[in-house]
């Protein structure tokens, strides 16, 4: 989604203020940890021409096929694939794990493709490595959603990633330490560039923390930021639904971040309550954009394991919510393939009139991933809108 940015577009290190578990006033000015680029020039390969001028509706068989068609060095397969369209009407698509076969390592944590009509690119940096960096050899930063703002002239990426622990911890040895954002700067035509990243939530491996930024989108005057939240609860695997707002003008203005908090928007994170709840849930990371005269989110309901998306209307950001099921995609628990994690492209305007959706998958066998990358692409499926 995008939309027009103020001048604090860098003072994103307000979103401190949605420490899990925090109690403090959220106008607290204490600032998060923050890594500035290093100077080095991010580039594209191939080298794609501009966007037709002419706006293509493809079909989802033509869009399966360009992804089936992806054939990059550094980019085999990658999972997630969070998306915004440019300015200039080329869509840049966060990747989380990242398969390259040929290349050491031949995994690493998130990637960037951009496309322009039929080509696709990968922003890459000297080393080939993550486009979001790592925060040590056992911690990454998976992107989780992506918003496009427009400021000074050039695009904003703006990047909402989960700092994981890949240790033996946690959900199929995966710990959730906290939220980070990654700011990308990007000329008409030109590559992304890496501004800033900053770590917006301090760690924590309190597995109950809501996790800010799994879904985020902008629709008039607001940026719309969720999270989700595991109960712990027994035989639960469904997460509940958070949203807070601010001002889309001046996302850093600390005093300017509401929660909500079940009848009204409020000021403390601690009073924010679920818009959706734990029983029937959404998986860790949805999509939820504006379509039409509504609010659409796109998930699995009842977690990551169940085994159809639904999606889920509401004329407001915070609800009512109504669930519908619609594809079925198996969790994959009896056996060694994934379907996880659906996300919504309402930017990618398809043939038939229907919201174009993604699909991750997964092996359980990283071996069978190596020897045939295929297996771990997203697959498209489309809905009605």
């Amino acid at each position: 989604m995008r939309w027009r940015l103020g001048p604090a577009v860098a003072t994103l290190l307000a979103l401190t203020t949605l420490a899990a578990g925090c109690t403090s006033d959220p106008r607290d000015e204490t600032p998060g940890d923050e890594e500035s680029a290093d100077g080095a020039a991010l580039t594209l390969a191939p080298s794609c021409p501009a966007p037709p001028s002419r706006k293509v509706r493809p079909t989802i068989e033509q869009v399966n096929a360009i992804g089936a068609a992806v054939d990059l060095p550094a980019w085999q397969a990658g999972d997630i694939g969070a998306s915004g369209r440019l300015s200039d009407g080329r869509i840049v698509w966060l990747l989380g794990d990242t398969v390259r076969p040929t290349m050491q390592p031949p995994l690493v944590a998130n990637s960037m493709l951009v496309t322009s009509g039929k080509c696709v690119s990968q922003l890459l940096d000297a080393e080939s490595g993550p486009v979001v960096p790592d925060v040590s050899s056992t911690t990454v930063r998976w992107p989780m959603s992506v918003v496009v703002g427009r400021q000074q002239g050039r695009d904003m990426i703006i990047v909402f990633c989960s700092r994981i622990d890949r240790g033996t911890s946690g959900s199929f040895g995966f710990t959730f330490l906290g939220t980070s954002v990654a700011v990308f700067s990007v000329e008409d035509g030109g590559a992304p560039q890496l501004e800033r990243v900053v770590d917006v939530t301090p760690d924590s491996r309190d597995q109950g923390q809501v996790n800010w930024g799994s879904a985020a989108t902008a629709h008039g005057r607001w940026l719309y930021v969720f999270g989700t939240r595991l109960t712990g609860r027994q035989y639960e695997f469904g997460r509940e639904l958070y949203v807070a707002r601010v001002p889309a003008a001046d996302p850093g203005h600390r005093k300017g971040w509401r929660f909500w908090g079940g009848q009204a928007w409020q000021s403390e994170v601690a009073r924010a309550k679920p818009v959706l709840p734990s029983e029937g849930g959404v998986s860790q990371t949805l999509s939820v954009d504006r379509v039409g005269g509504g609010f659409v989110a796109v998930s699995k309901l009842g977690g990551d394991i169940a085994n159809f998306v639904y999606k889920w209307t509401a004329p407001e950001a915070w609800g009512p919510w109504s669930p519908v099921k619609e594809v079925k995609a198996p969790g994959g628990l009896d056996s060694d393939s994934y379907e996880y994690a659906p996300l919504a492209h309402p930017e990618v305007s398809l043939a038939s009139g229907r919201l174009l959706v993604s699909i991750s998958r997964n092996t359980s066998d990283f071996q069978r991933l190596l020897d045939d990358p295929e297996v771990g692409r997203p697959t498209f499926v489309e809905l009605p809108r």
